[in-house]
């Protein structure tokens, strides 16, 4: 018989997963985050269905159906937070809940811990399957497999209010400006590449694991002058906090500067198992875009259609 049956979170730190403060760009940190330790979790949100299939490295058996192990970093907002009750929700839980749906083989179970447990727990088995938004990088590709995408994003320029809107980074260089972001994202990936490349042109990085409203708040204090994060993400904090602040689509040009991977995707162990399990939920995506699911999502949680192109669900990345 299919469960429906999403468990409360427990008490999860509202300060952790601050190694994700960009969605698609490898992960983003939110006022709602998740703690735990790599490979466990302080807190979960479980979900379940059954059926018959295979399962996946770390999966388990509950009855008549395979658990499948789940695990996510439990932010950005609107992408992954937990709602008034305490509920995991957001985009992509919403995504990964549906796709679920559709696999009645299959318990799901969520669990919570910080951004770089998510990547050991699946290395270590752990986990089967990784939620958080994540973009496509090559050296993620060599020890995970990506599912077919759910998510299209675009990076936009955060500034105040009052300030003249940027164009590009050799704008921000030849401002002088000072950004604020945690090491190993793709956006300080970037400036770190646009600074070697350009010695005369500096754009100068406060490297910091702060929650992304604390980043905001020092652009608007004045304490730094920008930020580059994805237009839904810069819009549920504004709409949240109420900052006074402003931002500013990306050209193509510059968006490729920052990151040519502009979709998110799950993560799953590169096993057999994981294989297997990838394509179960690679053929519920698909059914998901044709019925329209992921775009009446999409529409519920940014007010815009996110959904990657047709062309996009013909074949997996790796």
């Amino acid at each position: 018989m299919k469960k429906n049956v999403w468990k409360k979170a427990a008490s999860i730190g509202l300060t952790a997963a601050m190694a994700v403060s960009l969605a698609a760009c490898g992960g983003a940190s939110g006022s709602t985050s998740g703690s735990g330790a790599s490979g466990s979790a302080s807190g979960s949100a479980s979900a379940s269905a059954s059926g018959t299939a295979s399962g996946s490295a770390s999966a388990t058996a509950s009855g008549d159906v395979t658990v499948i192990h789940a695990v996510t970093s439990g932010s950005p907002k609107p992408y992954i937070y937990q709602d008034e009750d305490g509920n995991l929700t957001g985009y992509d839980i919403e995504v990964l809940k549906a796709v679920f749906d559709k696999l009645l083989q299959y318990e799901l179970d969520l669990q919570i811990a910080d951004f770089d447990g998510i990547f050991t727990g699946l290395s270590s088995g752990n986990y089967d399957l990784a939620v958080n938004n994540i973009s496509y990088r090559e050296e993620r590709a060599e020890s995970y497999y990506y599912s077919l995408p759910y998510d299209k994003i675009q990076y936009v320029f955060v500034q105040r209010a009052d300030d003249e809107p940027l164009t590009s980074l050799e704008d921000a260089a030849d401002r002088g400006y000072t950004i604020e972001s945690n090491a190993g994202g793709n956006v300080t990936n970037a400036l770190e590449e646009w600074n070697e490349e350009n010695p005369d042109k500096q754009i100068n990085i406060v490297y910091s694991d702060a929650d992304i409203s604390v980043w905001f708040e020092h652009i608007e204090d004045g304490t730094t002058d920008f930020r580059i994060d994805d237009q839904p993400i810069f819009n549920a904090y504004k709409n949240e906090f109420g900052y006074d602040l402003q931002g500013t689509p990306l050209s193509d040009e510059e968006t490729q500067k920052i990151s040519t991977a502009l979709d998110a995707y799950f993560l799953f162990p590169k096993t057999d198992a994981g294989a297997a399990l990838r394509e179960e939920v690679d053929k519920a995506l698909v059914e998901l875009k044709e019925d329209g699911t992921l775009e009446e999502l999409s529409q519920k949680y940014f007010n815009a259609d996110q959904v990657p192109d047709d062309s996009e669900f013909e074949k997996t990345i790796n």
